[in-house]
């Protein structure tokens, strides 16, 4: 297995990337809602709604890797943990 996918290890970069994602699909709701408002476009309410779902699933893959995360102690490193 890459040892980046295991439970515990790089915990703030898989937040990360998982926030990135969150902003972008914030960013997607925001304007997707923008556009409903304007035309009432059927497609422009699910694809904000979709858009907000996928907001509040980012948003619990971030806090979860948040809450995961290891704080080593002592003089041990990741490298010499094992996950």
């Amino acid at each position: 297995m890459v040892a980046v996918l295991c439970h515990g290890r790089y915990e703030l970069l898989k937040a990360g990337v998982h926030g990135a994602a969150l902003g972008i699909a914030a960013v997607c709701t925001a304007y997707n809602f923008a556009a409903w408002v304007a035309r009432r476009q059927r497609h422009s309410w699910i694809n904000a709604t979709l858009y907000g779902a996928l907001t509040a699933w980012e948003y619990h893959h971030v806090r979860h890797h948040l809450d995961c995360r290891v704080l080593l102690t002592g003089d041990q490193t990741d490298d010499q943990r094992v996950a």
